[in-house]
């Protein structure tokens, strides 16, 4: 039966676009508890080191270097107990070279929030799930753009919007600008204007605050990537994507009819060989 809600987050859009089968399964709640979180692990700990020091009223400079310990170990923990993932530390010394890493990135990052952020009123992180509605795909279906925003900065007469990653790739960006636009349509959603702009925030990289202004252009263009996820969601659409590349490693991989034992080639040959035997 086809649904009368389809929620898209950008995450989910880019697994959409990814696999959608995988969608689907994601969906589905299909992902599995062991996930590996370590490649993603010291963004993880910076996000919450800066939300938590940006939630304290009486937040004072320096302090976030000392919350980098706690949030290792709660990060890992919390993950652990809801199912997110785990941390599987790549040797020994890991857990020391990720700290180190957040140490700098933290220090290097409260003089860049007390510059763009604390002087204004601010929301951190900003969840959002903003009704949409598209008519050309089916003028009954409810729409929801639905994501959380690491920093959402009311300047106005205007909103900014602002995105902290914890990586030391000064390419990164590139992989990212889409989010950006994302959470601009999701602004205009809510109060009726776009942002005046938004930007990444990037302690550990060459250019440490990168501003990016999205144009009609830009929404145009994703506005359309999410009409296309509904519809093949809307109809069904969700084949698994050509060529197993990433599937190795991939979080829905032992819920995917690709792998069925009944889509399993080696195992079906072999039960076919042993009855032959026998």
């Amino acid at each position: 039966m086809a649904p009368d809600t389809i929620n898209v987050s950008w995450s989910a859009l880019r697994t959409h676009e990814e696999c959608r089968m995988k969608g689907r399964l994601m969906r589905e709640g299909k992902r599995t508890p062991v996930t590996n979180l370590r490649n993603f692990y010291q963004g993880m700990v910076v996000d919450s080191v800066m939300q938590a020091w940006l939630a304290d009223p009486n937040r004072q400079p320096g302090q976030m270097v000392a919350m980098v310990d706690d949030q290792i170990d709660k990060g890992a923990e919390d993950a652990r107990v809801s199912g997110d993932g785990i941390v599987r530390w790549r040797h020994p010394g890991d857990r020391d070279e990720v700290r180190a890493f957040c140490i700098e990135c933290v220090r290097r990052l409260e003089p860049l929030l007390v510059q763009h952020v604390t002087r204004h009123r601010f929301y951190a992180p900003f969840r959002f799930k903003v009704p949409i509605r598209m008519p050309d795909v089916d003028p009954d279906l409810t729409i929801n753009l639905t994501g959380e925003m690491d920093l959402l900065i009311d300047r106005q007469p205007g909103w900014v919007v602002l995105d902290l990653k914890g990586t030391g790739d000064d390419q990164y960006y590139r992989r990212v600008i889409g989010q950006l636009v994302f959470y601009d349509l999701a602004v205009l959603g809510l109060h009726g204007e776009r942002t005046l702009h938004t930007g990444l925030i990037q302690p550990m990289c060459t250019e440490q605050w990168l501003r990016f202004d999205i144009t009609e252009q830009m929404r145009r263009e994703l506005w359309a990537r999410i009409a296309r996820m509904v519809a093949e969601i809307r109809a069904d659409d969700l084949p698994c994507k050509e060529g197993t590349s990433g599937c190795s490693w991939c979080e829905v991989r032992h819920a995917c009819p690709r792998y069925s034992p009944d889509n399993d080639s080696l195992g079906l040959g072999l039960r076919a060989a042993a009855k032959e035997i026998t």
